[in-house]
């Protein structure tokens, strides 16, 4: 049984120096497997840094602040998505984002299935 006390509020200012480089996962749960948390992707950087990547099931992620590049190579499309966009990506979808931008791109995500 989950206990109530385990709920937890993070102030994401608090969180973005360390989701630099790396996804700072938040919640992580196998049963089922889920992972959500905060990422910066700073200007220049494209993630993964060559291909693509996807996921045993649905990524959904928020953009706070910044412009990042969402590309689908095979759908040959790229998307613009800055503040405020809410970005659903199906399970198995191809898939990177870039910073093309001087700004760091602020997001909050959550993948569920395998990572």
């Amino acid at each position: 049984m989950t206990n109530p006390s385990d709920v937890q509020l993070y102030d994401l200012d608090d969180c973005w120096a360390d989701s630099v480089g790396d996804p700072l996962a938040l919640l992580a749960s196998d049963d089922p497997q889920v992972q959500a948390g905060s990422y910066v992707i700073r200007p220049g950087e494209r993630v993964p840094e060559t291909g693509t990547t996807s996921h045993g099931g649905p990524e959904l992620s928020v953009i706070l602040s910044g412009e990042a590049i969402l590309g689908l190579p095979d759908a040959g499309e790229e998307y613009v998505a800055g503040p405020g966009t809410f970005i659903t990506i199906p399970a198995g979808v191809e898939h990177y984002s870039e910073n093309r931008a001087d700004d760091p791109v602020e997001l909050v995500y959550t993948v569920v299935g395998d990572l």
